[in-house]
């Protein structure tokens, strides 16, 4: 149960940050207004209920859950932020940089998971990398495009 609410917590936090901005230094402030929402909040929260779902199938411990949930958490970040209005990556580099953080959230995954929910994870993260990445050429065709 902390897991998923640790799950939550972190998405939430991560896509949905409304903090007070008399709170935050100016950097965090002109951070914020670069940030770039991927996916809208329907497709977010779709999103959010597979892999939840998908999560809680692999059986988790509460220790091995908290552990996977800040894993999962610090590279989503990292990726929520590759599209950043002040980004200064390319199409492509977002693509291989999304490549990347997947296989460090699996590397850095591995030792927590027995060899069974490892191979469920991968499933779990290739999936969800091809849901990013097709999102994201969505996005950049259409942009071409207009």
């Amino acid at each position: 149960m902390k897991t998923i609410k640790s799950i939550v917590f972190g998405i939430c936090v991560l896509s949905f940050i409304n903090v007070n901005s008399q709170n935050l230094s100016q950097k965090q402030i002109e951070r914020q207004k670069n940030k770039v929402e991927l996916f809208s909040v329907q497709e977010f929260s779709n999103l959010h209920f597979w892999f939840h779902n998908k999560v809680q199938d692999l059986k988790l411990s509460n220790d091995v859950e908290e552990q996977y949930s800040y894993i999962i958490s610090k590279y989503t970040y990292k990726m929520s932020r590759l599209d950043d209005k002040d980004s200064t990556y390319s199409y492509n580099e977002m693509v291989q940089e999304i490549h990347v953080l997947i296989d460090k959230t699996n590397t850095d995954l591995k030792p927590i998971l027995t060899q069974k929910q490892y191979r469920e994870n991968v499933k779990i993260m290739n999936t969800f990398k091809e849901l990013v990445l097709n999102k994201l050429e969505l996005k950049y065709s259409q942009n071409v495009n207009q």
